[in-house]
């Protein structure tokens, strides 16, 4: 007798970046597709920041605008092709940034034209996001979050979109800006190369105090720069380790004792999370931060602002601390760098407090969302 293969649903996802560029969207989708594509047909549509492709996905890109000098620039949408594939599948997927240059803002409109079930990811609090990654006046930026936020609100509210969150505090701040309808929790998982151990990148007797992501400016590294170097007046024996690259790389040009890496593979990335004695994330908005999770995941004692999501997960005086400014940033650094017992106790509760996220329960969680009735 025949069998007859079950045939698989179309799955169309929108994003915002691309490989080689590394941030938490193209993890998410590096990690996910190998895992969505045994239970769907997937096709992606994103901007052309190479030529890389995705095994057993299909690709769709759209040229960028070539004269935007941005890290993140929008592309030359074509509404025919978004049409045409928002009609063939049976599920859209957006981890794009909500935006109203963004290809999914046109998906949005086409998949209530044809009743088709639309999944927002949010990612990032774009409404802070934006106006922090350009180089404007105050008070224009802050017509600018009013804008934004506004637009993220109505974006959000459309009746067949089903919002997607990691963590329970991004839904209270969507509520908050009057996004109602359905949401799903559904965790960002952390790769198994991330994990406590010897680093065979060697700094020494070094104290190393380390960041890993873009080097943009919503990222605020000129804060963490600035306390390495008045902590160098008083400590001889630390250095300041840069995972990433990015627009704002120029700010740690011939610096003592800094060492950037450029965009570099995953498995470098987690030898250089154990290589670090201490996280730091100095950013001024974010949803999620991957990094920190990595970094957590990594048995690293993790010092952020207490923004986005973070608090779901970082546990202050556990497995790390929040800083409010420079000047209680500069106090828990020297703290943790006279302490080494403390750094230790700090990374040992950091690699037990994420061990349940993973990236196949990310996935599981999605395919239950996506065929809920």
């Amino acid at each position: 007798m025949k069998v007859i293969s079950k045939m698989k649903k179309k799955l169309l996802i929108f994003i915002d970046t691309l490989k080689p560029l590394v941030d938490g969207v193209s993890v998410f989708i590096d990690k996910t597709i190998p895992l969505l594509t045994k239970e769907y047909e997937v096709t992606i549509i994103a901007p052309h920041y190479s030529d890389e492709t995705y095994e057993d996905a299909r690709l769709i890109t759209f040229p960028l605008y070539k004269f935007i000098k941005i890290d993140y620039g929008p592309s030359k949408i074509n509404r025919k092709i978004i049409k045409r594939e928002v009609k063939k599948c049976d599920i859209i997927f957006s981890h794009e940034s909500a935006s109203p240059l963004a290809a999914s803002f046109f998906a949005l409109k086409y998949a209530r034209k044809y009743k088709k079930p639309f999944f927002t990811y949010v990612h990032s609090i774009d409404w802070e996001l934006f106006p922090e990654a350009v180089h404007i006046p105050f008070f224009i930026r802050n017509i600018g979050k009013s804008l934004l936020k506004a637009f993220v609100g109505w974006y959000l509210r459309n009746n067949n979109n089903t919002v997607l969150v990691s963590f329970p505090t991004i839904k209270s701040m969507l509520k908050k800006i009057g996004v109602k309808g359905r949401f799903e929790i559904v965790p960002i998982g952390i790769t198994d190369i991330f994990k406590p151990g010897k680093s065979k990148f060697s700094f020494e007797d070094k104290i190393v105090l380390g960041y890993v992501g873009r080097i943009s400016r919503e990222k605020n590294l000129i804060v963490l720069l600035n306390v390495f170097l008045k902590l160098q007046s008083k400590f001889d024996n630390i250095f300041l380790l840069i995972v990433g690259d990015g627009s704002e790389r120029w700010i740690f040009n011939n610096k003592k004792d800094v060492k950037v890496t450029g965009f570099i593979s995953h498995q470098e990335v987690a030898e250089y999370y154990r290589a670090m004695d201490i996280f730091v994330l100095p950013s001024v908005t974010e949803a999620n931060s991957l990094s920190t999770l990595e970094a957590l995941k990594s048995g690293v004692c993790c010092l952020t602002r207490d923004i986005g999501a973070i608090r779901d997960y970082l546990k202050d005086d556990y497995n790390g601390y929040f800083f409010k400014n420079d000047k209680e940033l500069l106090q828990i650094l020297e703290k943790l760098i006279k302490d080494k017992k403390l750094r230790e106790k700090m990374g040992e509760n950091a690699g037990k407090s994420v061990l349940n996220l993973t990236w196949e329960n990310t996935v599981n969680n999605l395919i239950n969302v996506f065929e809920k009735k």
